[in-house]
């Protein structure tokens, strides 16, 4: 029972770090999921303010921003013009999307170590984690086709 109590303890530590770290760039969070148009500017991280405010006077970005899905929109935004808001959008989406990639990794790895524990090495795992975690499409029908041109009998 100890045992457990030490693992869920330190679970509960950690989640409770999460959390701390969110409520760190709750601000940021919040800008970045909600329309730039419906933001205030005194709610923005201090170096997006100008730049907001510039986004918002923009009669033609906000008839675009209701016309179009917002990565078409955020890919048409003049890149000069908004340098700020779009660096801080990479940052927020690396942030969210490294923290996806972890968690995917995490379940990757312990799907295949515990199904075949004692027949993995360290490059198995390697390369099952490599291929898990890499948008890659084969193609099938051309390695089919291939080892029937090596394996005529099969």
């Amino acid at each position: 029972m100890r045992r457990y109590a030490a693992d869920i303890s330190s679970l509960a530590e950690e989640f409770q770090q999460r959390f701390r770290d969110f409520a760190a760039i709750e601000k940021e969070i919040l800008f970045f999921f909600f329309s730039p148009f419906s933001v205030d500017p005194d709610d923005a991280p201090d170096h997006l303010q100008l730049e907001l405010i510039e986004l918002q006077c923009d009669a033609e970005c906000r008839s675009r921003h209701q016309q179009l899905p917002l990565v078409n929109f955020d890919c048409q935004l003049d890149k000069g013009r908004v340098q700020e808001i779009r660096t801080f959008a990479k940052k927020m989406l690396s942030l969210f999307g490294s923290t996806y990639l972890c968690e995917k990794t995490f379940s990757v790895m312990n799907i295949n170590k515990n199904r075949v524990r004692t027949r993995l090495s360290d490059s198995h795992l390697r390369d099952i984690l490599h291929i898990k975690t890499t948008v890659f499409e084969p193609d099938l029908a051309y390695l089919l086709q291939s080892r029937s041109q090596y394996h005529p009998s099969h």
